[in-house]
């Protein structure tokens, strides 16, 4: 279906084209002009995040609340939004009750071993 949609938009344009109803200069000027609206609406775009993103930050820091995210290292980029823990990277060894003997000192013999 969508092949024949634009097999058919290309049938009206040479059509166009061949009777004189519209130039390849027309064709130009209309790509070109909605190439430049997009790039206009991008750089509004982003111009108004920033400007969104500066103001969270800015109120965040008047509610005394520090402003975490997404940082760029140079290893790529980091969550900052998790609290370090002072004792991450630590080495722990956990240790186990040594059980009481079940059998007194006294009980068994020594055997002298010798290899031949």
């Amino acid at each position: 279906m969508r092949s024949e949609t634009w097999t058919w938009v290309w049938i009206i344009v040479l059509f166009l084209l061949l009777t004189g109803a519209i130039s390849l200069g027309d064709i130009f000027s209309f790509i070109f002009g909605i190439v430049g609206f997009l790039i206009m609406v991008a750089l509004i775009g982003s111009l108004i995040f920033r400007h969104r993103v500066r103001r969270a930050q800015r109120e965040a820091s008047e509610r005394g609340e520090e402003f975490r995210g997404y940082t760029w290292n140079f290893g790529g980029y980091q969550n900052t939004s998790r609290p370090r823990n002072p004792e991450e990277g630590k080495v722990r060894v956990k240790t186990t009750a040594q059980p009481k003997k079940r059998v007194s000192d006294d009980v068994g013999e020594y055997v002298d071993f010798k290899e031949n």
